[in-house]
C-alpha cells in the first residue's frame, strides 16, 4: 500500500552501535546554505535528492532479498557475508541523502509502497535460479548503473559537502559493483544456455526500470537559467550529458560484462531502451 514516505530515528544504544562503523559528524552539514541559490533550483535539487533517498532505501530491501536468496541457495558463505555487509551501507546512504535534503529545506512529499521496493523472481524457479536473477538485477544492473552514473556527477559537483556525500556513497558502491561479477564467476560453472537466456530477459526488464530517468532528462533539457556553476554545486548534470552518460554505463558497464558471462542482451533490445 502506498503511504507517505517518512523516516524515523530511534537514537540511544541503536544509534551508538550504528555510529561506530558509520559516522557522519565529520561532515560539515551547515556549510550547505540553500538560501544562496535560486529557489527554483533548490526545489529541483530537493526532488533529485529525495529520489536518491528513496532509491537508497529501496536498495536496503533489495539486498535483504538477495541475502535471503543466497542463503536459500547455499552459495559460498563469504558471498553471503559480503552481501550482508551492504545492508548497513545502504542505510548509511539513506541517512546521508536525507541530511542533504534537510539542508536544502526539507523533504518534498513523496508516497511509496514500501512492500514493493525489491524485485521478485518468479515463484516457479529453483533457489539457485532465484539467486541468479536477484543478484543480476541488483548486483549487475542496479548497483552498477547507480555507481557508474554517480561518479561523473560527483566529478562535476562543486560544493564540498555534496561532493563529500557522493564520495562516501561511491566508496561503498565500488564494493557493491564487484559483487555481481564475483557471484557469477562462481555461478558460471552451473549455468546452462536456457538459464543464461532467461537471465538476459531479466536484465532487459531491470534496465527498462531506468529508462524513465534518461527519458525525463531528454525532456527536461539542461540547467537553463540557473547557470551551470550553481547547478553543479548541488549535484546537477545537464540533460544531454546525463543521457550520454547513462547509455555509456548501460553499454560498457552492464551489457558488455554480462555478455562475457554468456548472458547476451540482443543489440536491438539495448537500442530500443534509448529510442534508437
Amino acid at each position: 500500500m502506498t503511504e507517505p514516505f517518512v523516516l524515523e530515528w530511534l537514537g540511544g544504544p541503536a544509534e551508538h552501535h550504528y555510529r561506530k562503523a558509520r559516522p557522519t559528524a565529520d561532515l560539515d552539514w551547515q556549510s550547505l546554505d540553500a538560501s544562496v541559490y535560486p529557489p527554483e533550483l533548490v526545489a529541483e535539487a530537493r526532488n533529485v535528492w529525495m529520489g536518491i533517498v528513496v532509491s537508497e532505501y529501496a536498495a536496503i530491501a533489495c539486498f535483504a532479498e538477495v541475502v535471503a536468496a543466497l542463503t536459500a541457495a547455499r552459495v559460498p558463505l563469504d558471498l553471503i557475508g559480503m552481501a550482508s555487509d551492504f545492508l548497513a551501507d545502504e542505510v548509511h546512504h539513506v541517512e546521508l541523502a536525507s541530511r542533504v535534503v534537510m539542508q536544502l529545506g526539507g523533504a518534498p512529499p513523496r508516497s511509496v509502497d514500501t512492500t514493493r521496493l525489491a524485485p521478485r523472481a518468479a515463484s516457479n524457479v529453483t533457489p539457485f535460479e532465484r539467486a541468479n536473477e536477484l543478484v543480476l538485477r541488483v548486483g549487475c544492473v542496479s548497483e552498477v548503473f547507480a555507481g557508474g552514473t554517480a561518479a561523473p556527477i560527483m566529478q562535476e559537483t562543486g560544493h564540498p559537502l555534496i561532493r563529500a556525500v557522493y564520495e562516501r556513497i561511491l566508496r561503498d558502491e565500488a564494493r557493491h559493483k564487484r559483487f555481481g561479477g564475483l557471484y557469477f564467476e562462481w555461478a558460471a560453472n552451473f549455468l546452462n544456455r536456457a538459464e543464461c537466456d532467461r537471465l538476459a530477459g531479466a536484465a532487459v526488464s531491470a534496465l527498462e526500470l531506468y529508462a524513465p530517468f534518461w527519458r525525463a532528462a531528454r525532456t527536461a533539457g539542461d540547467a537553463g537559467h540557473y547557470g551551470s556553476f550553481e547547478a553543479h554545486e548541488l549535484g546537477w548534470l545537464e540533460g544531454d550529458k546525463y543521457i550520454a552518460l547513462a547509455e555509456r554505463v548501460v553499454r560498457e558497464d552492464i551489457v558488455t560484462p554480462l555478455g562475457e558471462l554468456g548472458i547476451v542482451i540482443p543489440p536491438e533490445k539495448v537500442a530500443a531502451l534509448f529510442g534508437h
